[in-house]
C-alpha cells in the first residue's frame, strides 16, 4: 500500500502553520505565553487608559491652561530663584555654622520661637513711650515689680554671661 501524505489544506490556517515552523515565531509565542499574566495586565490598563482618555485629555488640557495663565509669575520666580542663588552661595558658610549649631537642636528651636512670639506679643502690647528721665524711671521700677520682667532680665543677663565666656 502507498503511502500518501495527508492533503495540505490552503488558505490562512496553511498560512499559520507555516509560520509557526519558523524557530524564531515559536520562540517569540514561547515567550508571550510564559508572560501572558503580565500581559493581561498591561492589556487591562490600557484598556482603561483608553475608556478614560477624554478625561485624562480634558484633564492635561486644563493643566496647561494653568500652567500658561502662570507665565509671568513663572518668570517673577525665575528671576527671584537666580538672585537668591546668588544669595544662597555667600550665605552658605553662615547658613551651615547656625545649621549645625544649638539652634537647630529642638531646645533651640523653643527658645526661639518663645523669643519670637514675645517680640510679636510685645510689639502689639507696647504702651505710649513714657516721656523724659521721670517716665523712663517710673516704667522701669514698674517693670521691676513684674516677675515676669524680672525672670526675662535674669535670662538676657545669664546669656550676656556665657556670651562673655565665649567671645
Amino acid at each position: 500500500m502507498p503511502v500518501l501524505d495527508p492533503p495540505v489544506p490552503a488558505g490562512p490556517s496553511a498560512a499559520i502553520r507555516d509560520r509557526l515552523d519558523d524557530p524564531r515565531v515559536a520562540d517569540a509565542l514561547t515567550t508571550l505565553l510564559e508572560h501572558a499574566d503580565l500581559l493581561a495586565v498591561l492589556v487591562s490598563g490600557l484598556d482603561a487608559f483608553v475608556r478614560r482618555g477624554d478625561d485624562i485629555t480634558a484633564n492635561l488640557t486644563s493643566a496647561l491652561g494653568d500652567f500658561k495663565g502662570q507665565s509671568v509669575e513663572l518668570s517673577q520666580l525665575s528671576a527671584s530663584l537666580s538672585q537668591l542663588s546668588g544669595a544662597l552661595v555667600h550665605a552658605a558658610p553662615a547658613l551651615t555654622t547656625l545649621l549645625k549649631s544649638p539652634l537647630t537642636e529642638p531646645a533651640g528651636a523653643e527658645v526661639i520661637a518663645a523669643l519670637g512670639e514675645a517680640m510679636v506679643s510685645a510689639r502689639q502690647s507696647t504702651a505710649p513711650t513714657p516721656r523724659g528721665v521721670r517716665g523712663l524711671w517710673k516704667a522701669v521700677r514698674g517693670a521691676a515689680k513684674d516677675p515676669d520682667v524680672t525672670r526675662g532680665v535674669v535670662y538676657l543677663i545669664e546669656m550676656a554671661r556665657i556670651f562673655g565666656r565665649r567671645v
